[in-house]
Protein backbone atom coordinates (compact mmCIF):
# COMPACT_ATOMS: atom_id res chain seq x y z
CA UNK A 1 0.00 0.00 0.00
CA UNK A 2 3.01 2.30 -0.08
CA UNK A 3 5.34 3.69 2.56
CA UNK A 4 5.22 6.90 4.58
CA UNK A 5 7.64 8.39 7.05
CA UNK A 6 7.24 7.13 10.62
CA UNK A 7 6.51 10.62 11.94
CA UNK A 8 3.98 11.44 9.23
CA UNK A 9 0.75 10.79 11.13
CA UNK A 10 -1.41 12.32 8.38
CA UNK A 11 0.31 10.10 5.85
CA UNK A 12 -0.54 7.02 7.91
CA UNK A 13 -4.20 8.04 8.09
CA UNK A 14 -4.14 8.56 4.32
CA UNK A 15 -2.61 5.14 3.79
CA UNK A 16 -5.42 3.54 5.83
CA UNK A 17 -7.98 5.45 3.79
CA UNK A 18 -6.44 4.16 0.58
CA UNK A 19 -6.75 0.59 1.89
CA UNK A 20 -10.46 1.04 2.62
CA UNK A 21 -11.07 2.75 -0.73
CA UNK A 22 -9.28 -0.06 -2.57
CA UNK A 23 -11.06 -2.83 -0.65
CA UNK A 24 -14.58 -1.58 0.25
CA UNK A 25 -15.44 -5.10 1.46
CA UNK A 26 -13.87 -3.89 4.73
CA UNK A 27 -17.09 -2.06 5.60
CA UNK A 28 -19.32 -5.12 5.09
CA UNK A 29 -19.06 -6.56 8.66
CA UNK A 30 -20.28 -3.42 10.47
CA UNK A 31 -22.92 -2.88 7.78
CA UNK A 32 -24.31 -6.38 8.29
CA UNK A 33 -24.25 -6.11 12.08
CA UNK A 34 -25.97 -2.74 11.80
CA UNK A 35 -28.85 -4.32 9.86
CA UNK A 36 -29.25 -7.40 12.07
CA UNK A 37 -30.90 -5.60 15.05
CA UNK A 38 -34.03 -4.80 13.04
CA UNK A 39 -34.75 -8.49 12.58
CA UNK A 40 -33.60 -9.55 16.03
CA UNK A 41 -35.88 -7.07 17.79
CA UNK A 42 -38.95 -8.78 16.38
CA UNK A 43 -37.58 -12.31 16.48
CA UNK A 44 -36.13 -12.39 20.00
CA UNK A 45 -38.41 -9.81 21.59
CA UNK A 46 -41.59 -11.27 20.14
CA UNK A 47 -40.67 -14.86 20.93
CA UNK A 48 -39.65 -14.00 24.49
CA UNK A 49 -42.88 -12.08 25.14
CA UNK A 50 -45.04 -14.92 23.77
CA UNK A 51 -43.19 -17.61 25.71
CA UNK A 52 -43.32 -15.55 28.89
CA UNK A 53 -47.03 -14.91 28.43
CA UNK A 54 -47.80 -18.57 27.84
CA UNK A 55 -45.81 -19.70 30.86
CA UNK A 56 -47.30 -16.97 33.03
CA UNK A 57 -50.80 -17.81 31.88
CA UNK A 58 -50.30 -21.47 32.70
CA UNK A 59 -49.28 -20.53 36.24
CA UNK A 60 -51.34 -17.49 37.12
CA UNK A 61 -54.14 -17.04 34.62
CA UNK A 62 -54.81 -13.61 33.11
CA UNK A 63 -52.57 -11.72 35.53
CA UNK A 64 -49.88 -14.31 34.94
CA UNK A 65 -50.03 -13.69 31.20
CA UNK A 66 -49.30 -10.01 31.69
CA UNK A 67 -46.53 -10.60 34.22
CA UNK A 68 -45.05 -13.39 32.14
CA UNK A 69 -45.08 -11.15 29.08
CA UNK A 70 -43.19 -8.43 30.95
CA UNK A 71 -40.62 -10.92 32.25
CA UNK A 72 -40.29 -12.37 28.76
CA UNK A 73 -39.64 -8.93 27.28
CA UNK A 74 -36.96 -8.22 29.91
CA UNK A 75 -35.28 -11.53 29.19
CA UNK A 76 -35.60 -10.82 25.47
CA UNK A 77 -33.78 -7.51 25.93
CA UNK A 78 -30.97 -9.28 27.80
CA UNK A 79 -30.68 -11.96 25.11
CA UNK A 80 -30.74 -9.26 22.42
CA UNK A 81 -27.94 -7.34 24.14
CA UNK A 82 -25.87 -10.51 24.49
CA UNK A 83 -26.34 -11.52 20.85
CA UNK A 84 -25.54 -8.03 19.60
CA UNK A 85 -22.44 -7.88 21.80
CA UNK A 86 -21.13 -11.11 20.32
CA UNK A 87 -21.96 -9.98 16.78
CA UNK A 88 -20.15 -6.68 17.27
CA UNK A 89 -17.11 -8.53 18.60
CA UNK A 90 -17.16 -10.79 15.53
CA UNK A 91 -17.52 -7.75 13.27
CA UNK A 92 -14.68 -5.85 14.95
CA UNK A 93 -12.43 -8.88 14.89
CA UNK A 94 -13.17 -9.57 11.23
CA UNK A 95 -12.22 -6.02 10.26
CA UNK A 96 -8.97 -6.33 12.22
CA UNK A 97 -8.03 -9.52 10.34
CA UNK A 98 -9.17 -8.09 6.99
CA UNK A 99 -7.24 -4.87 7.65
CA UNK A 100 -4.01 -6.85 7.87
CA UNK A 101 -4.58 -8.28 4.41
CA UNK A 102 -5.76 -4.97 2.92
CA UNK A 103 -2.73 -3.09 4.25
CA UNK A 104 -0.53 -5.76 2.68
CA UNK A 105 -2.27 -5.25 -0.66
CA UNK A 106 -4.18 -8.55 -0.53
CA UNK A 107 -7.91 -8.89 -1.16
CA UNK A 108 -9.61 -9.45 2.23
CA UNK A 109 -11.93 -12.47 2.32
CA UNK A 110 -14.94 -12.36 4.63
CA UNK A 111 -15.09 -16.12 5.18
CA UNK A 112 -11.43 -16.40 6.07
CA UNK A 113 -11.71 -13.49 8.48
CA UNK A 114 -14.76 -14.99 10.19
CA UNK A 115 -12.99 -18.35 10.55
CA UNK A 116 -9.94 -16.65 12.06
CA UNK A 117 -12.04 -14.75 14.62
CA UNK A 118 -14.12 -17.79 15.56
CA UNK A 119 -10.90 -19.71 16.15
CA UNK A 120 -9.86 -17.08 18.68
CA UNK A 121 -13.33 -16.20 19.99
CA UNK A 122 -12.57 -17.11 23.59
CA UNK A 123 -9.53 -14.85 23.69
CA UNK A 124 -11.42 -12.08 21.87
CA UNK A 125 -14.34 -12.18 24.31
CA UNK A 126 -12.00 -12.39 27.30
CA UNK A 127 -9.82 -9.51 26.12
CA UNK A 128 -12.77 -7.29 25.19
CA UNK A 129 -14.47 -7.97 28.53
CA UNK A 130 -11.32 -7.18 30.51
CA UNK A 131 -10.68 -4.00 28.52
CA UNK A 132 -14.28 -2.86 29.03
CA UNK A 133 -13.98 -3.60 32.75
CA UNK A 134 -10.70 -1.69 33.05
CA UNK A 135 -12.13 1.33 31.23
CA UNK A 136 -15.31 1.23 33.35
CA UNK A 137 -13.36 1.06 36.60
CA UNK A 138 -11.10 3.87 35.43
CA UNK A 139 -14.12 5.98 34.48
CA UNK A 140 -15.38 5.78 38.06
CA UNK A 141 -12.41 7.95 39.07
CA UNK A 142 -13.19 11.32 37.47
CA UNK A 143 -13.32 9.88 33.90
CA UNK A 144 -9.70 10.69 32.97
CA UNK A 145 -8.29 7.35 34.21
CA UNK A 146 -10.89 5.62 32.06
CA UNK A 147 -9.74 7.56 29.01
CA UNK A 148 -6.12 6.68 29.78
CA UNK A 149 -7.07 3.02 30.16
CA UNK A 150 -8.88 3.08 26.80
CA UNK A 151 -5.83 4.59 25.10
CA UNK A 152 -3.34 2.21 26.73
CA UNK A 153 -5.45 -0.82 25.79
CA UNK A 154 -6.44 0.32 22.31
CA UNK A 155 -4.20 -2.26 20.58
CA UNK A 156 -5.41 -5.26 22.59
CA UNK A 157 -7.65 -6.76 19.91
CA UNK A 158 -5.02 -6.53 17.14
CA UNK A 159 -2.48 -8.11 19.51
CA UNK A 160 -4.85 -11.00 20.23
CA UNK A 161 -5.90 -11.62 16.63
CA UNK A 162 -2.76 -10.77 14.69
CA UNK A 163 -0.12 -12.03 17.11
CA UNK A 164 -2.03 -14.93 18.64
CA UNK A 165 -1.69 -13.63 22.20
CA UNK A 166 -4.03 -14.42 25.07
CA UNK A 167 -6.27 -11.81 26.65
CA UNK A 168 -3.85 -10.73 29.41
CA UNK A 169 -0.78 -10.88 27.18
CA UNK A 170 -2.63 -8.89 24.53
CA UNK A 171 -3.39 -6.18 27.06
CA UNK A 172 0.23 -6.13 28.20
CA UNK A 173 1.42 -5.87 24.61
CA UNK A 174 -0.90 -2.93 23.99
CA UNK A 175 0.31 -1.09 27.09
CA UNK A 176 3.94 -1.75 26.16
CA UNK A 177 3.45 -0.42 22.62
CA UNK A 178 1.72 2.73 23.86
CA UNK A 179 4.35 3.40 26.53
CA UNK A 180 7.16 3.01 24.01
CA UNK A 181 5.59 5.41 21.48
CA UNK A 182 3.66 8.00 23.48
CA UNK A 183 4.21 10.83 20.99
CA UNK A 184 2.95 8.85 18.01
CA UNK A 185 -0.01 7.52 19.99
CA UNK A 186 -0.99 11.06 20.98
CA UNK A 187 -0.95 11.99 17.29
CA UNK A 188 -3.08 8.92 16.56
CA UNK A 189 -5.64 9.86 19.22
CA UNK A 190 -5.84 13.44 17.97
CA UNK A 191 -6.34 12.17 14.43
CA UNK A 192 -9.11 9.80 15.54
CA UNK A 193 -10.86 12.63 17.38
CA UNK A 194 -10.72 14.82 14.28
CA UNK A 195 -12.21 12.01 12.20
CA UNK A 196 -15.00 11.57 14.74
CA UNK A 197 -15.74 15.30 14.74
CA UNK A 198 -15.93 15.24 10.95
CA UNK A 199 -18.22 12.20 11.14
CA UNK A 200 -20.60 13.95 13.55
CA UNK A 201 -20.78 17.00 11.30
CA UNK A 202 -21.41 14.84 8.22
CA UNK A 203 -24.11 12.84 10.03
CA UNK A 204 -25.87 16.03 11.12
CA UNK A 205 -25.84 17.37 7.57
CA UNK A 206 -27.09 14.08 6.10
CA UNK A 207 -29.84 14.03 8.71
CA UNK A 208 -31.42 17.00 6.93
CA UNK A 209 -31.93 14.93 3.78
CA UNK A 210 -35.19 12.92 3.79
CA UNK A 211 -35.05 9.14 3.28
CA UNK A 212 -31.69 8.84 1.51
CA UNK A 213 -30.04 10.84 4.26
CA UNK A 214 -30.73 8.10 6.80
CA UNK A 215 -29.27 5.44 4.51
CA UNK A 216 -26.22 7.59 3.81
CA UNK A 217 -25.64 8.12 7.54
CA UNK A 218 -25.85 4.39 8.14
CA UNK A 219 -23.29 3.58 5.42
CA UNK A 220 -21.01 6.44 6.46
CA UNK A 221 -21.00 5.33 10.10
CA UNK A 222 -20.11 1.75 9.09
CA UNK A 223 -17.36 3.03 6.82
CA UNK A 224 -15.98 5.20 9.64
CA UNK A 225 -15.89 2.22 12.03
CA UNK A 226 -13.95 0.13 9.52
CA UNK A 227 -11.65 2.99 8.58
CA UNK A 228 -10.67 3.72 12.19
CA UNK A 229 -10.11 0.00 12.77
CA UNK A 230 -7.76 -0.10 9.78
CA UNK A 231 -5.99 2.98 11.17
CA UNK A 232 -5.54 1.22 14.51
CA UNK A 233 -4.23 -1.98 12.92
CA UNK A 234 -1.81 -0.02 10.75
CA UNK A 235 -0.40 1.93 13.70
CA UNK A 236 -0.17 -1.21 15.83
CA UNK A 237 1.85 -3.07 13.20
CA UNK A 238 4.03 -0.01 12.60
CA UNK A 239 4.78 0.64 16.26
CA UNK A 240 5.15 -3.00 17.21
CA UNK A 241 7.89 -3.40 14.61
CA UNK A 242 9.67 -0.18 15.64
Amino acid sequence: MGNVADGDVVGHFRLAYQAVARFPVLIVPPLVVGIVPFGLVFLIGGAAAVMGGLMGGAVGGGAGVMMGGVVGIVLGVLVFALVMGVLWLLSSGMVVVMARDALAGREPILGDALTAVLGRLGAVVGASSLVALAVWIGSLFLVIPGILAAVCLMFTLPAVLLDGLGAIDGMRRSVAVVRAHVGTVVGLVVGVLLVLVGLVIAVLILGMIPLLGGLARFVLSAAAVSYLTVVGVHFYRLLRAA
